[in-house]
């Protein structure tokens, strides 16, 4: 699992049920992909980088180790970054996404735009995003939180787009042990998180790659 990261001042803001945005604190850095194995690009925010966890304890390496044991021989990418908002995410599709050549994209976006992001515009850009993805020739799986607010825009977008939904941190809520800190799953609860949209994700790979 390859964690595209690069230290950035801090703007110290937070992810929250009720939908506080995150700050933005790290941007990917470049990668040179590594033995011919096709990619699995996990796009996202601060959820997605891991953070409140150790690097090796985020979703997406918790994915990696699953995928290995399994026998599926694919390269996570973690392009997660703290702060992102879907507007980020459709910028940042070519330089974090397309440029890995991904057979499938896991999409976690949005938490961070209610309050600076009118609904029905991040809506249309996350439907924009997936759409992108997918004429680019990627298969999407959408991670959603149903959170007021937020919940109904992923259940439309995926009809829309006609792409799985997984709800993120629906496992999580009845388990304060799973949390590393107010706003962010711990090691464990990342853990939870990979183990929710496994059995979507994996419909969608082959043992050989």
């Amino acid at each position: 699992m390859v964690r595209l990261r690069a230290s950035l001042p801090a703007v110290i803001l937070v992810f929250t049920s009720c939908s506080a945005p995150l700050g933005i604190r790290d941007q990917p850095r470049s990668y040179i992909p590594a033995n011919g194995w096709p990619t699995i690009v996990c796009l996202g925010d601060s959820l997605t980088a891991g953070d409140a966890a150790p690097v090796n304890q985020s979703y997406p390496a918790w994915l990696q180790k699953r995928l290995t044991a399994s026998g599926y021989h694919y390269r996570v990418i973690n392009a997660g970054v703290s702060g992102t908002r879907v507007a980020d995410g459709l910028k940042r599709l070519r330089g974090d996404v397309f440029r890995f050549h991904p057979k499938v994209v896991v999409v976690e976006l949005g938490g961070n735009d209610p309050g600076k992001t009118p609904t029905r515009v991040w809506q249309r850009q996350l439907s924009e995003l997936v759409a992108r993805v997918q004429r680019w020739g990627a298969q999407v799986v959408l991670g959603g939180l149903d959170e007021p607010g937020l919940g109904a825009v992923y259940r439309i977008v995926a009809a829309q787009r006609n792409v799985p939904l997984v709800w993120f941190t629906a496992r999580l809520w009845s388990s304060p042990g799973l949390w590393g800190d107010a706003h962010h799953p711990n090691g464990h609860g990342y853990r939870v998180v990979m183990e929710t949209f496994w059995p979507v994700l994996v419909r969608l790979l082959t043992r050989s790659g």
